[in-house]
């Protein structure tokens, strides 16, 4: 284990969580927090009034919904070592290069079992800043075949010292209370008057950790709403019975944190029931499947570039085009709101010359 530092000493300082929990977990100071809201009329349907949550302005060095997430995996065990992290992902993969960069601010290396996806020129970008930050990449041509970069990586290309295996997404027991705080600061934002409290939220979905923690912290909060959850993968990929599964996983650690009482009796689900959080996932918008850009995401994203809001076709255009169809011709009237789990940084200035070289995807022209 690495030795104390000081900023692992600010690390544990009182946090939204702090109030719910006993025993909190450390956590690291990676993120900026809280993240704006602000008002979006350009995305108003009928009778709803959009909000969004502007989590892409959560850090200066990668934003987006992943910070949340590693600010406090990164600070618990097995992942507070000085050893690498193995993790799974797209050679785009937001969550793989989040990780980069925070690993190597903390002095580590990321080694990445990635599978090759639609090469959009964000998902180009975000490969070549990948391998500018030194991660090594095991790479397959397919999700399908992720299993032959493992045995690659344990058997065949073994990495001189072998790193420590991250759930896809860092969506862990742990990893999902980065997003029960900002279900937490999100309720305190609602308090405060900056918003009014949304009805509806959308928030994209895939390997289940941030609309989990979210979904705990708004009923710890006692914000009543629905929580419509656009899926970035298929069925098989991403259900409802993987989505329960991670809220309680998350829910039985903070039981063990000392959760008060009041929010430990009767599971995730009872925590829910009383306070009057729903959820649904809606997978109408993965299209071909991972990473591959659909028409109403295209539109989304140059949309969003028009009124000044960065988005991608994997998971945050998908999901502003989900919400304009759950909202056309709908019920749903009054604050909507849209979680941009993004980052908007422009990390292009990070790619450094030659990283080509080290490419394992046929780049093309």
């Amino acid at each position: 284990m690495s030795s104390p530092s000081v900023d692992q000493a600010v690390e544990r300082r009182r946090t939204l969580v702090s109030e719910v929990l006993e025993r909190p977990a450390a956590r690291l100071a990676l993120a900026d927090l809280p993240t704006p809201v602000e008002r979006a009329p350009w995305l108003d349907e009928g009778a709803a009034e959009v909000w969004i949550k502007r989590d892409d302005r959560s850090s200066r060095i990668y934003g987006g919904g992943k910070v949340r997430k590693l600010e406090w995996v990164l600070a618990n065990p097995p992942y507070d070592g000085d050893e690498p992290i193995v993790s799974v992902g797209g050679v785009g993969s937001h969550h793989l290069l989040a990780l980069a960069l925070f690993l190597k601010e903390r002095g580590r290396s990321l080694h990445a079992l990635t599978f090759t996806q639609t090469l959009t020129p964000h998902v180009r970008t975000n490969l070549a800043v990948l391998l500018s930050q030194g991660a090594q990449l095991w790479n397959v041509g397919s999700r399908a075949r992720l299993p032959w970069a493992w045995l690659a990586y344990h058997l065949w290309r073994r990495p001189e010292r072998m790193g420590r295996s991250m759930a896809a997404g860092a969506s862990t027991a742990v990893g999902c209370l980065g997003f029960v705080e900002a279900g937490l600061e999100l309720a305190g934002q609602i308090a405060q008057g900056l918003l009014p409290r949304p009805g509806t939220m959308f928030i994209t979905g895939g390997s289940a950790g941030s609309s989990a923690g979210l979904a705990l912290g708004l009923a710890i909060a006692g914000v009543s709403t629905r929580l419509h959850i656009v899926s970035s993968v298929e069925r098989w990929a991403f259900n409802g019975l993987m989505y329960r599964r991670m809220m309680g996983l998350a829910h039985r650690r903070m039981v063990a944190d000392g959760l008060r009482a009041e929010h430990a009796e009767g599971g995730a689900a009872g925590l829910l029931a009383r306070a009057g959080v729903e959820w649904s996932i809606d997978h109408s918008q993965v299209g071909g499947g991972y990473g591959v850009p659909t028409e109403a995401a295209s539109r989304a994203l140059e949309d969003g570039r028009e009124h000044g809001l960065a988005l991608e076709t994997t998971y945050t255009a998908k999901c502003i085009a989900g919400m304009r169809a759950a909202l056309r011709g709908s019920a749903i009237t009054g604050p909507v709101l849209f979680w941009n789990t993004h980052a908007s940084n422009d990390l292009r200035p990070l790619v450094r010359e030659g990283w080509q070289e080290r490419c394992p995807v046929e780049l093309g022209e």
